[in-house]
């Protein structure tokens, strides 16, 4: 490969990443949104023929997904997107030495979820481990945060690919559940506490999953909206 089609190789990629970042900061990390090529193009100051041109390029590698509805055209950040920002957000954390080696620290605001972690943290096949994994049984409940930084929903998808505590799945003669990586956890000052990624789950790219041997909300008095600070620990 030559000097200029590395340097182009490496100006496509800035371009792209500029793009979903842009794209990220509209919304669209977990959800369709209608943005239209005028408007990345002069959040960016790049051309409407450039932006149109790096929406088209980018979308056919994969990165972004686009539908077109009665309102116009939306976009969505794919996973193999957000993995393009997570690439450049490890680089750079190796750059310039501003990721701990030993904690992630994620914010996000407390939202309603489905109810479905109640369910879960009620088997014992999943209590049983939690208690010897993690050292305590969990209330039946999850508090779900919404995260809404893109820097936040980034650290979140490098916990899916660091190696955590893993709780095994099971089947009880009927059902077959799925396995849990988790990692332990502090919210604000509460050292007790851990995150969740199941295997399978319903939640997106900006929802993260807590729990606690204790009722979160009540105990540390939230509401949906407040926000709070989870220092996860990776070792």
């Amino acid at each position: 490969m030559t000097i200029c089609s590395k340097w182009r190789n490496m100006k496509e990629e800035v371009e792209a990443l500029l793009v979903i970042l842009v794209l990220a900061k509209f919304g669209a990390i977990n959800k369709y949104v209608h943005i239209s090529t005028r408007k990345v193009a002069s959040t960016l100051g790049f051309s409407q023929q450039s932006s149109s041109r790096i929406m088209r390029k980018i979308a056919r590698k994969g990165y972004i997904s686009r539908k077109v509805t009665p309102k116009g055209e939306e976009v969505k950040i794919t996973e193999k997107g957000l993995n393009v920002v997570l690439k450049y957000y490890e680089e750079l954390g190796q750059v310039l030495k501003t990721v701990s080696p030993e904690t992630i620290v994620i914010r996000g605001s407390v939202t309603t979820g489905l109810g479905e972690g109640r369910y879960y943290l009620m088997l014992n096949g999943y209590i049983k481990q939690f208690e010897s994994k993690l050292g305590f049984k969990p209330y039946p409940g999850t508090l779900n945060l919404k995260l809404k930084n893109l820097e936040d929903v980034v650290k979140k998808a490098k916990l899916l690919k660091t190696p955590g505590i893993i709780i095994e799945g099971f089947s009880n003669g009927v059902r077959t559940y799925g396995r849990v990586k988790a990692f332990k956890a502090k919210i604000n000052d509460w050292e007790k506490a851990a995150i969740i990624l199941p295997e399978r789950t319903s939640h997106g790219f900006d929802i993260l999953e807590v729990i606690a041997p204790f009722n979160i909300r009540e105990k540390l008095g939230l509401k949906d909206g407040d926000e709070i600070t989870v220092t996860i620990y990776l070792q």
